[in-house]
């Protein structure tokens, strides 16, 4: 735990060599990224946060009309300085693929390559999940108001069968990433913090993340369900015409969590992007060393032959 920007934050590092930050999406926690650390650990350090107020992290105190998307913006500068991270791979999903994308515009200067996986924020409204958590489609309130002791039981079923239906492509054998979530966030104090978090959000979302992407210099490697429920993959097509430079991978029979339904497609996108932006840094740093080591010449003296 650390204290960041005055917020309590659970954060994992390990493993040394090139930074890579993971940045989960909504309601998920760092956990979320547990089937692609393995492969990423024998080669880089990795770092990866329980987003505030998600997980293990403390709900940050939004005074003064501030969103969660302000207080995001002078929070990860402070982590990134805390933890000494140099120009890092940073990977997010969904919430925190708009997270990343922010901090790539923002701080260019800490991002080396960029790795979104079904990105939120690329729209022109707030995704309707997002929506969602005021109250449609499935009236959250309503549930909460409910007697003990039915009020746990219909939040978890309720929330079993969105996730079910919204979040995998095919959910037959994710019982486990779906009961994850039920755990997470099934109860009525954790449900209502989650909705005051969707909340918190909302006012944030000014719909110009997708035109602000132009400007974007850093290699990007975006990952993206085809089957996805929850952020649109027509989004990945409107991405890949505002970033040439970008590298898009639609994965079929996928939905909305990539790194846990196809960790191993996945990894190998990964392993593959990260190895090209490792050997562009290698020649990069080449270059520069065979330029200081050219004589100096005076002012209008033939180049050496």
């Amino acid at each position: 735990m650390l204290d960041v920007d005055g917020v309590e934050t659970h954060v994992v590092d390990a493993g040394s060599g090139p930074p890579v930050v993971l940045l989960h999406g909504f309601a998920d926690t760092c956990d979320g990224w547990r089937r692609l650390v393995p492969r990423l650990l024998p080669h880089h350090r990795v770092v990866a946060v329980d987003i505030p107020p998600f997980g293990r992290s403390h709900m940050p105190d939004l005074k003064d009309g501030r969103t969660l998307i302000d207080f995001y913006g002078e929070y990860f500068p402070r982590l990134f300085e805390e933890l000494q991270i140099e120009p890092a791979t940073v990977m997010g999903h969904s919430l925190g693929g708009a997270i990343a994308l922010s901090i790539a515009l923002e701080q260019p200067q800490s991002v080396r390559h960029l790795c979104l996986i079904s990105p939120a924020g690329l729209g022109v409204r707030a995704p309707w999940w997002w929506q969602a958590l005021a109250g449609r489609p499935v009236n959250w309130m309503a549930l909460l108001k409910l007697p003990n002791p039915i009020a746990p039981q219909a939040i978890r079923t309720a929330m079993r069968g969105f996730l079910a239906e919204r979040l995998m492509f095919d959910n037959r054998g994710m019982d486990e990433a779906i009961e994850y979530f039920v755990d997470l966030y099934g109860g009525r104090r954790e449900l209502e913090r989650l909705l005051g978090a969707g909340r918190a959000l909302i006012p944030g979302y000014t719909g110009d993340l997708l035109q602000r992407s132009r400007r974007l210099t850093c290699p990007v490697t975006v990952i993206w369900g085809r089957h996805d429920r929850l952020a649109p993959v027509e989004h990945a097509a409107s991405f890949a015409a505002a970033v040439p430079q970008s590298r898009v991978h639609l994965l079929e029979d996928c939905g909305h969590y990539p790194q846990i339904e196809l960790p191993s497609q996945v990894n190998t996108i990964l392993e593959d992007a990260l190895e090209e932006v490792r050997a562009a840094k290698v020649v990069s740093l080449r270059r520069r060393a065979a330029a200081a080591a050219l004589p100096a010449r005076r002012p209008g003296a033939p180049l050496p032959r």
